[in-house]
């Protein structure tokens, strides 16, 4: 085997130890919130039993008696069977999500000089999204999918692949709702422009928006959502606005936890947005703002999982900002040679 193919198979041998690692200590350290016996058989509160498809998922996974025994025999961070279903459940979704996240790093940098550190940084700033938690350290099994739904949305978005970012918004949905998020990101995309002004803001051209397809996405996510919502419309209910319990939540004090958005990596990214390249991609995080305001309204600050689709984002606008540097560096330092007297 040549010796670039050893250290890539060496490499991801790791990658793999470490994702089985980062994955257990994740469902080891957190909680569940619902019941996922009830969740399982449709019996949990809204708005969790409409995640529906990491239920069916679960029930097959402990459908088959030889994985049950196996959970078992395991003991550990896989015992009780249905905790090791959802241990299975969320490792393999993480390697779908590592996998995108990799190819959009790929599609989007023109230099690819960290291509080794996508995939350990995204599991860091995954793990860091939804394990590291002091308060509301809460887990459910369609968050890991979620995140693999939403960072394949996004490859398929700045690829430009119409048919397989409407897939992925058909079945995602029946994972999280969250999905509606990349429409957004989908009209960024098509009609953000260059500022003549040199800003690095961008100016939207209206006459851009692809108003069929944009109806046409939208219209699947509806066609999933409404049903899923009917069907479940007797369950008893966790719905509410979170307006009053968040506004409790944003004292000092907890600052710390609030604003630990992807390992605080979002914030750093939105400060140093000016040096994220290429600008087409930077322009995906106005998506932020948006889910903060959401988030504000339906979810709970404290519980940073609510932000853990993002962590692919994060991941790649980090590795974008590492680069600028990367290339900035030598240039000074032989300026600053340049000038040294001689």
């Amino acid at each position: 085997m040549p010796k670039s193919r050893m250290q890539k198979a060496v490499m991801w041998f790791f990658y793999t130890l470490a994702t089985l690692q980062g994955i257990g200590f994740y469902i080891f350290s957190t909680q569940s919130y619902i019941v996922l016996q009830d969740y399982m058989y449709g019996r949990e509160r809204l708005p969790f039993q409409e995640r529906v498809m990491a239920a069916v998922l679960l029930r097959s996974i402990l459908h088959f008696d030889f994985m049950v025994s196996l959970f078992n025999r395991l003991h550990g961070v896989f015992s009780p069977p249905v905790q090791g279903a959802f241990l299975l459940l969320s490792y393999i979704w993480f390697a779908i999500a590592g996998y995108f996240c990799v190819k959009l790093y790929r599609a989007v940098s023109y230099r690819r000089t960290f291509d080794f550190l996508v995939y350990p940084l995204f599991l860091c700033i995954t793990l860091a999204s939804y394990a590291v938690q002091i308060t509301q350290d809460y887990a459910y099994p369609y968050d890991i999918p979620s995140l693999a739904f939403f960072t394949a949305g996004l490859y398929f978005i700045y690829t430009r692949q119409y048919l397989p970012l409407a897939c992925v918004m058909f079945l995602g949905t029946f994972n999280r709702e969250t999905t509606l998020f990349l429409i957004p990101i989908y009209l960024i995309d098509q009609t953000a422009v260059a500022n003549a002004s040199g800003s690095t803001m961008p100016r939207f051209d209206l006459s851009r928006v692809p108003w069929l397809r944009s109806a046409l996405l939208l219209l699947i996510w509806a066609a999933v959502k409404l049903p899923i919502d009917h069907h479940f419309a007797h369950n008893g209910s966790d719905n509410q606005l979170r307006i009053r319990e968040n506004l409790v939540n944003i004292g000092p004090k907890h600052w710390p936890g609030v604003l630990n958005i992807c390992g605080y990596t979002i914030p750093i990214v939105l400060l140093l947005h000016r040096r994220i390249s290429p600008r087409r991609f930077a322009n995906y995080l106005l998506i932020v703002p948006l889910w903060i305001v959401v988030m504000f309204f339906t979810g709970v600050m404290l519980e940073t999982r609510i932000y853990g689709e993002l962590s692919s984002l994060a991941t790649i606008a980090m590795l974008l900002i590492l680069e600028d540097y990367a290339e900035r560096l030598p240039r000074q330092v032989d300026l600053k040679e340049s000038v040294q007297p001689g």
